[in-house]
């Protein structure tokens, strides 16, 4: 039985911060596809996507974003990709699956006690609502929506090479060179990597989460929401994907 993402878990729930030092300013960079780019903002409700042990994640970076979406939107659905990140943990550290996995939910659940002050610090202006990536896969849709997207990736050659280039694009700037068969593994890490992360991107759009919010680029995601990928899961088309750039203040 399918279940509804607003139950998987609740509203954050913590007392009220002191200060946030806004040392960066959240700009946008893109918007795919581009006609959306001065309508997105009707919508009254955003995600966020988190990645785990990036950078662009820290709270003084955070903060600009968290921001720039209060300016917004009154609701925002915040994507803590926790079970995801167990395949970056086994192509980057090498970890054991289970270790990684466990590893991984460890960190998603640090990231939201540890930044809840900063979302916190502008809920007056926006409610923020925290979801995990291990939650949503235990959605009925999440299975299909799965198996659909590496069927493509099978079949589709444009499809599958723009996810393998993303993939490597993405490798090339956090691992040194290794073999060709090392370099080939986790390639594969990152390739099902992606295809799990649009499939939990489809199922939030199926309930109604639309716009997706960003610090950075998904070059195959962007290409979907332009029509490049026709064959696509039809709620990865109809998403509206804005990616922010940082700038110091």
């Amino acid at each position: 039985m399918s279940h509804d993402l607003n139950n998987i878990s609740g509203a954050c729930s913590v007392p009220t911060s002191t200060s946030i030092n806004l040392k960066y300013k959240a700009k946008i960079a893109s918007v795919s596809p581009g006609e959306h780019r001065h309508n997105f903002e009707l919508s009254e409700h955003c995600f966020l996507g988190i990645s785990l042990e990036n950078s662009h994640f820290h709270p003084e970076k955070l903060a600009s974003i968290v921001q720039w979406i209060s300016r917004r939107f009154t609701q925002c659905t915040v994507l803590v990709g926790d079970s995801i990140h167990r395949l970056t943990l086994q192509s980057v550290h090498d970890m054991h699956p289970s270790i990684a996995l466990t590893t991984a939910l460890q960190l998603g659940k640090r990231f939201v006690g540890e930044s809840q002050p900063v979302f916190e610090h502008f809920r007056a202006l926006t409610q923020f609502r925290f979801i995990t990536c291990q939650g949503v896969k235990a959605l009925a849709s999440y299975q299909h929506l799965h198996a659909q997207l590496t069927h493509l990736y099978r079949a589709d050659a444009a499809f599958s090479q723009s996810v393998k280039c993303f993939a490597e694009h993405y490798l090339r700037k956090r691992l040194e060179a290794s073999t060709p068969a090392e370099w080939a593994r986790k390639v594969g890490f990152s390739t099902a990597y992606f295809l799990e992360e649009f499939a939990i991107f489809a199922c939030l759009q199926q309930q109604g989460h639309s716009v997706m919010i960003y610090p950075g680029s998904f070059s195959t995601l962007s290409e979907i929401t332009q029509g490049l990928h026709p064959q696509a899961p039809d709620e990865l088309k109809a998403l509206t994907i804005v990616s922010l750039c940082l700038k110091g203040r």
